[in-house]
């Protein structure tokens, strides 16, 4: 099974207004967020945007129920989302779960796990594996144990992003000697899940802890450390494309208030120091930009003729896209709120909102030093 790109750039912007619409019209964060409450989704955003625009099947293959395009066409959502804050499981849903299961030629029951998202019917979560030692992000934190036709699984984590949003959770498990990938219902017996306080105020997180809890395998062990290897990889893509959606969308605001704001009656934006800083974050932005653009691009010629070169250049591509958009993430949206000034730093205002995101970001998947970690072993250096 391959996925290649299919779609035009007329297409693509075409769907990016589509989607910014959508986005637009829907409340912001502000009602979703979690303060003395955990985060929420907002599920009906989630099923206009699954169900209407078609957001969950784009790079999912026909052949599992959805529209084989290419991660330059997801790209566009999470670039929307990213601007936004858009309070729906889609890093957690699209880019983990979908990019794990995408990770290796798919065995039947993980395209049908993937059907099912395309559809709308499941929000299924991936368990995170922790991060090894040398820049590696590979290892598993859960034991299997066969059962009858399936696995139990064992072991507990945290940072589970949309953990109690999720009907299933994707789990990377150990069984004897290789990795198999699991499917599990949350509802199942064994299966313990705590919300936690992070500084995201508008993602949930979860504690997880499973004690021999019944699980489906949806990939196996032939295909399991391949899966999670270019999974890992495909998220990162789409995680840097929602971190320069955010950077974007800081630095948009603070143009614009940089033109709006009047002191010794001037324009800020008119003074030498704001000018320049403006520019150079400009530079970052399109800098990000640049390293996503490039692994978005390594990712659709990965998927579209697997090798194990194309599978390295993915790995290089996605390590110097986190480092380098979660890196402008976090300064575009620092900046932006010292050029707001005092009221970027209140609680009404979204800046701090923004910044909790892209700290977050940062470190979800690795920080910009693990990742150069790995860029340099990927490449021999």
């Amino acid at each position: 099974m391959t996925v290649a790109p299919s779609s035009s750039a007329a297409d693509r912007v075409a769907l990016a207004s589509t989607i910014r619409a959508c986005l637009d019209r829907h409340p912001g964060p502000r009602q979703f967020l979690g303060d003395e409450r955990p985060p929420r989704i907002d599920r009906e955003l989630w099923r206009t945007l699954i169900e209407q625009i078609g957001l969950g099947g784009l790079v999912i293959p026909e052949s599992c129920g959805g529209f084989g395009g290419g991660y330059v066409d997801l790209a566009v959502g999470f670039d929307a989302i990213g601007a936004t804050l858009a309070p729906v499981p889609a890093l957690a849903c699209l880019g983990m779960a979908t990019g794990v299961l995408l990770g290796a030629e798919p065995e039947a029951a993980a395209g049908a796990v993937l059907g099912r998202i395309a559809q709308g019917s499941l929000v299924a979560v991936l368990w995170p594996p922790v991060h090894a030692h040398g820049g590696g992000l590979l290892a598993p934190s859960v034991d299997a144990e066969p059962a009858g036709g399936g696995v139990r699984l064992t072991g507990s984590t945290a940072f589970v992003v949309d953990g109690t949003a999720a009907d299933e959770l994707l789990v990377p498990a150990n069984l004897g000697d290789g990795v198999v990938l699991a499917a599990l219902d949350v509802r199942a017996s064994g299966v313990l899940r705590r919300d936690m306080t992070t500084l995201d105020l508008t993602r949930g997180m979860a504690e997880i802890a499973l004690d021999r809890a019944r699980a489906t395998i949806v990939i196996g062990p032939a295909g399991g450390a391949d899966a999670l290897a270019v999974g890992l990889d495909l998220t990162l893509t789409v995680l840097a494309a929602e971190q320069v959606g955010l950077a974007q969308q800081c630095l948009d605001t603070a143009v614009a208030w940089a033109k709006e704001r009047v002191q010794f009656d001037r324009q800020i934006g008119s003074f030498q120091a704001i000018k320049h800083r403006l520019v150079d974050l400009l530079l970052q932005v399109e800098l990000a930009r640049s390293a996503r653009d490039e692994a978005i691009a390594a990712a659709d010629r990965h998927l579209a003729e697997r090798t194990p070169g194309s599978a390295r250049e993915l790995r290089a591509a996605a390590s110097m896209a986190a480092a380098l958009c979660g890196e402008a993430g976090v300064l575009l949206a620092r900046e932006s709120l010292h050029i707001f000034g005092g009221i970027g730093f209140t609680w009404e205002h979204d800046a701090h909102l923004y910044y909790r995101r892209a700290l977050a970001n940062q470190l979800v998947l690795g920080d910009p030093a693990t990742h150069r970690v790995r860029l340099a072993a990927t490449l021999g250096v």
